[in-house]
């Protein structure tokens, strides 16, 4: 016995095969008539379920670019500058890029680092440079590479006695 794909109530004879934002169900005579016309060869049609395709296989995901640039260290001096050089205002220029302007206001006070695609964004705009690979970045400052902050740092160690 079929039930019917919207409402669940048994469907007595042929069902009626309808297309609701593109699925196709097998309903039943109320359903049909409540969810649209049915032509009478759909109403005829013996009952066929079709397997949906396969996924498509996807490919393994190439490096994020956030792991290959890194920002300029001087960036809030640098996005200041060439938008103050062009004449925009910061409402001008966030609207332009589509972030808000207290973001913008954000990176230019140093309060936010940019992410590489706002980066983008704000040199495709400006014209400047704010993005640097990320091997490169290291290297030209001569500094060591930064290290994060772990629980021995922070944590006092006591002797148990």
């Amino acid at each position: 016995m079929l039930y019917c794909d919207i409402c669940g109530a048994p469907i007595e004879g042929q069902p009626y095969i309808i297309k609701l934002d593109n699925a196709v169900l097998h309903v039943c005579r109320r359903c049909a008539a409540s969810y649209g016309a049915v032509s009478a060869s759909a109403a005829a049609e013996p009952q066929r379920r079709v397997a949906p395709p396969p996924p498509p296989r996807r490919a393994p995901a190439p490096k994020r670019a956030a792991d290959r640039y890194e920002v300029v260290e001087e960036y809030a001096e640098v996005i200041k500058r060439a938008r103050e050089s062009m004449g925009l205002s910061r409402e001008a220029l966030a609207s332009y890029i589509g972030v808000k302007e207290s973001v913008l206001r954000r990176v230019e006070s140093g309060q936010l680092v940019p992410d590489v695609q706002l980066a983008r964004k704000l040199e495709k705009a400006l014209g400047v440079k704010l993005l640097v690979p990320a091997q490169q970045g290291e290297a030209a400052t001569g500094a060591p590479a930064k290290r994060e902050l772990t629980l021995g740092d922070v944590a006092e160690v006591r002797d148990e006695e």
